[in-house]
Formats: structure tokens, C-alpha cells, sequence
């Protein structure tokens, strides 16, 4: 393939995310991961306003999860399915819940 004079280009900005110069192990999910600067609100001048209430709330939802259910399981790795696209992440994520958490 070959780029023209006034083609248009989409970037596939998920990939960003998998530079191994710029994230240690892109291929696996660390939720612990130190050096993590990623793109998915955006980088410099053009990052998401909303960000930090996105990280707010994705903080509150799994402490929240947690709590509720704090033993489970993946259960059936052959079952996820993942979305396509700009924006990557599970679409169906099975899991069991081995015992109830906290009321």
C-alpha cells in the first residue's frame, strides 16, 4: 500500500499501548503495572477532560466489586470474546462467583 498526497490515515491508537519501548509487557494485563503511560484518554494538550473522573470511578466500581465478590473465577477462557476496533477490551467476560461477599 501505498500513501498519497491528501489520503486520510486512522491511527490505531490501541497499538500505542503495546510499544514494549514504552510499557513492559504490552501483551498481558498488570493491574499493578508501574511505568504505565498509556494513551487511552488522550496524551498532552489533547487528553480527556474527563480522565480523572474516569479513574475515579473505575476505582470506586471494582473496590465495590470486590467487596461484593471477593472470591471468583474466570469461568471459561474459551468464552471471552473481545471487541474490534478503536477501543479494545472484553465484550463477554464470564466469571463465577465461588462464594458471597459481603452484604
Amino acid at each position: 500500500m501505498h500513501l498519497q498526497a491528501r489520503d486520510w490515515v486512522l491511527p490505531s491508537f490501541p497499538a500505542a499501548n503495546r510499544n514494549p519501548e514504552s510499557c513492559d509487557h504490552a501483551d498481558h494485563f498488570v493491574i499493578d503495572r508501574v511505568r504505565n503511560r498509556h494513551s487511552a484518554f488522550g496524551l498532552g494538550i489533547h487528553r480527556c477532560l474527563g480522565s480523572n473522573l474516569a479513574r475515579m470511578e473505575m476505582t470506586v466500581a471494582i473496590g465495590e466489586w470486590m467487596r461484593a465478590f471477593p472470591d471468583f473465577e474466570l469461568a471459561d477462557a474459551a468464552a471471552v470474546r473481545w471487541s474490534t476496533g478503536q477501543v479494545r477490551g472484553p465484550r463477554q467476560l464470564p466469571v463465577r462467583i465461588l462464594k458471597r461477599g459481603a452484604e
